[in-house]
């Protein structure tokens, strides 16, 4: 079964029906249905209208409801700045990411033995195949080396902050990005990151930023990316 999370805007993948999973960190709202005969399940992030944070939303009750259904590989879309390389309307695929900032994990103690995950593939170097070869095969450009930092949110960030981002080596940035990875990993789950990158982070234009701006940017790439996990269930 493919695994499909979604953050803003990205909501109609085809006809779903919901259904609630109970995990011991709460329950969460999935979505099943098939795209191109292949079963999914799919989760909005941020709740069905938008309603929850990224401060707030349950990652670990999120992430733990798709191994526990039986999740072989994951597709995560995620909105995102753009602090150097690329341009907003970009397709990206991640490819590591920085979360010092972003302290969650399923290891909360290490009572069953000492648990400490190694990261050198953040991302599965075949499901980066998979989802390259989707977008080759629905005609749509995918670029790649995304580097993606984390900030909790739900405010953009700073200039100082972006400024320092960019120095570690993040070219785009994301408010939910690293916890979904961490979980994933941790659950032995493969991923793919799909990045949408919808504006540029605070200092690299002489403007202010706009949640609006991410909204119109992310509608316009809605049938592009959509598209592209039609052709990445197939793969899969």
């Amino acid at each position: 079964m493919l695994g499909i999370i979604g953050g803003t805007g990205i909501y109609s993948l085809g006809k779903f029906t919901e259904c609630e999973v109970n995990t011991p960190y709460g329950f969460v709202r999935t979505y099943f249905g098939k795209i191109e005969r292949i079963e999914c399940v799919f989760i909005p992030r941020h709740g069905k209208n938008h309603e929850y944070p990224p401060h707030k939303i349950n990652y670990r009750a999120n992430i733990w409801a798709l191994g526990q259904i039986g999740v072989r590989g994951v597709i995560a879309t995620y909105a995102v700045g753009v602090i150097s390389k690329f341009k907003p309307s970009d397709l990206i695929v991640a490819e590591d990411f920085i979360g010092f900032n972003t302290p969650i994990t399923f290891y909360n103690d290490f009572k069953n033995g000492i648990k400490h995950i190694d990261f050198s593939e953040p991302y599965s170097k075949g499901m980066q195949f998979k989802l390259l070869s989707a977008a080759k095969n629905a005609e749509i450009s995918l670029k790649t080396d995304g580097i993606i930092a984390t900030t909790h949110g739900p405010r953009f960030e700073t200039r100082a902050e972006i400024n320092a981002l960019k120095k570690m080596g993040a070219n785009l940035v994301s408010m939910s990005n690293g916890y979904e990875a961490i979980l994933f990993h941790e659950l032995e789950i493969p991923i793919a990151g799909l990045c949408i990158a919808t504006n540029y982070a605070c200092g690299v234009m002489k403007k202010q930023l706009s949640h609006i701006e991410v909204v119109n940017i992310v509608a316009k790439k809605e049938n592009d990316v959509n598209k592209i996990i039609a052709e990445f269930a197939k793969l899969c």
